[in-house]
């Protein structure tokens, strides 16, 4: 995930560019530049590692010449973190900034190379920058020698775009990753996000999926990335209306929507120094010494899902066998766990009582603890032998949603920490990858799609969640997202335990939502479905590569996810229980921001 930004207009441009970066650099902060004109229309390139405030340094009392200039802030995905992976990339006449995934980067990287071309990164964003070079060198004019680069793309892309031969001109272009346009007098900009140009402009335009624009000034041009340049049309902006309150929940008409679409940033952030070389969390250890026999964990709610799905990445990873409580009942039991095993608790807030009893109640009795929290400072931190923060950022909806995603990214770093020997650089290079690949999937989540699937669960009698292994935790997840806002009953289930009992309340009316990212147990989870069918319950599958043949079979309806690994697909998977928890709750008229009879921390018994 990172952050872009283009301005065309009559003003210095490096200033505005600074300005913009800065307030979107929660999107990535390990490298940053910027690329502008100079008075002789020459293209200048400043790069850096680190925050923004090293950019600044670099470029100093440099304004750049008034024309169009591009910047961006990094969270590397393809390459390390150094100046000659940063962006931006040049190709000749061509300079441009990225965010996103090219996911056929290595076949035309082949081909690039055949032709002559020669790399100087690791990125896949230079890929772009040779192919639309070679475009326009080819006699194609600015614009379209992008769309005729963009023809041979596959992936995700939000785009800047500038040329050495067009000073004033700036092409955009959005395909998944997010891009908005804002336009002001004889000025415009381009941005990952809002707040990047809202202290210039509130004239918005919010680019869709597949759209290309061509920017000179105030002038803008869009149309799609088929269409030719001549059948472009200028948008129709919107005014974005802001006071204090509503800035902090940006355009979402709630923080629990917000947060959700936060995810992808929640678990940047929490990735975010944790991974050097080949091993990740290099401070557990370190604090706690060598890896235990045996680890405890105690949460609620949520984070006791979190827990679960945390046993499962660990006991596969490590050998080490782990146990998951409920923090209420474990702190009044004798604790029996190995002398030289970890208690872990898990507490968004850090100020969870029942967690914090368990924790005190296992340091007092001399065992080494472990907490996990997303506030600094708070007792969980202050209490614990040693503590791994979460960085999901401060969450106001009382459902927790990206602060779920962020625990859940941690304890998958905590399973590759204590994995024995190397963890191989493919499972690391997925694992970096995960931000990105969930920020593209959230925003293909604001579609249509998924209102029929929403009607249905608004509609049900009861909604149950069933999944086996991975999915069992994120069933429990689900149905509690659904009960803690639309009120409704839910429950989730291990879809093996359905016909000991539960299988009595399955009768037309009812639904069940059915994850299915462990790709391991579907054929038994099938099974388990075409029983619930068969006694008039309506199956919404949600996961990837659910075969359409089957609809009728042993589902009736399906959200579909990219192809991912299991441990990845949790985030996407996550996003989507939560999105419609959200979406039903809304359409029921409920205070999704603050459900009745609940509180965001649980501090008292």
């Amino acid at each position: 995930m990172c952050g872009i930004m283009g301005y065309s207009g009559a003003r210095p441009p490096l200033p505005i560019l600074l300005s913009g970066l800065e307030r979107l650099e929660y999107r990535g902060y390990d490298s940053s530049g910027v690329a502008f004109f100079d008075d002789s229309d020459e293209i200048h390139v400043i790069r850096t590692t680190g925050k923004i405030s090293a950019l600044k340094d670099r470029v100093g009392k440099e304004e750049g010449h008034p024309g169009s200039a591009i910047g961006h802030i990094r969270w590397a995905t393809h390459g390390a973190a150094t100046v000659q992976n940063a962006h931006p990339h040049q190709s000749g006449p061509i300079v441009l900034v990225h965010n996103g995934i090219v996911e056929n980067e290595q076949a035309l990287k082949e081909e690039l190379r055949r032709e002559g071309v020669r790399f100087d990164s690791d990125t896949d964003t230079e890929v772009l920058a040779h192919l639309v070079s070679s475009a326009y060198r080819a006699g194609s004019d600015f614009p379209s020698s992008v769309q005729a680069a963009l023809s041979r793309v596959e992936g995700s892309y939000a785009l800047a775009i500038i040329s050495r031969d067009h000073p004033s001109d700036l092409v955009v272009v959005r395909q998944g990753a997010p891009l908005l346009i804002g336009v002001g007098e004889g000025e415009a900009f381009a941005a990952s996000d809002i707040p990047a140009f809202l202290h210039f402009t509130r004239q918005v335009y919010s680019m869709k999926n597949g759209e290309i624009a061509f920017i000179r000034h105030g002038s803008v041009k869009v149309g799609k990335l088929l269409d030719p340049p001549s059948e472009w049309k200028t948008p129709e902006f919107s005014t974005v209306s802001w006071d204090p309150f509503f800035a902090e929940k940006g355009t979402y008409r709630h923080f629990m929507e917000k947060e959700i679409f936060e995810g992808s940033r929640a678990v940047m952030d929490t990735f975010s120094g944790r991974i050097v070389g080949d091993r990740a969390l290099p401070e557990l250890l370190e604090a706690l010494g060598e890896r235990p026999g045996s680890i405890t964990m105690v949460a609620c709610g949520t984070s006791w899902h979190a827990a679960l799905l945390g046993r499962l990445f660990i006991e596969a990873a490590t050998g080490i066998p782990v146990s998951v409580e409920i923090a209420s009942e474990f702190r009044y039991r004798p604790i029996l766990s190995s002398r030289e095993g970890w208690i872990v608790g898990i507490s968004q807030s850090g100020e969870t009582a029942d967690t914090l009893g368990a924790i005190e109640a296992a340091r007092k009795t001399g065992y080494k603890t472990l907490g996990i929290t997303n506030v600094p400072g708070s007792t969980m931190e202050r209490e614990s032998g040693a503590c791994l923060l979460t960085h999901a950022g401060p969450e106001i909806g009382v459902a927790s949603t990206k602060a779920f995603q962020a625990q859940v990214a941690i304890l998958l770093l905590m399973s590759l920490a204590l994995s024995p020997g190397h963890v191989s650089m493919e499972r690391i290079e997925s694992l970096l990858r995960v931000p990105v690949r969930l920020e593209s999937f959230l925003e293909s989540m604001v579609s249509e799609r998924f209102d029929p699937v929403i009607d249905r669960i608004r509609q049900s009698t009861l909604v149950l969640f069933a999944g086996r292994g991975l999915d069992y935790p994120l069933s429990l997840e689900g149905a509690l997202k659904f009960k803690e806002i639309t009120y409704r009953p839910a429950d989730g289930y291990p879809s093996g335990e359905l016909k000991h009992g539960p299988i009595a309340l399955v009768e037309p009316g009812v639904t069940i939502v059915a994850p299915m990212i462990d790709s391991s147990l579907r054929t038994k989870e099938v099974s388990n479905l075409r029983e619930i069918r068969a006694r008039g319950g309506y199956v919404i599958a949600l996961g990837p590569d659910i075969e359409e043949s089957q609809r009728g079979v042993w589902y009736d309806d399906k959200v579909d996810l990219p192809h991912e690994s299991a441990s990845t697909g949790i985030f996407q998977a996550a996003a989507v229980l939560q999105y419609l928890a959200y979406r039903v709750a809304v359409m029921l008229g409920n205070d999704v921001d603050q459900p009745r009879n609940l509180a965001k921390s649980v501090t008292v018994e």
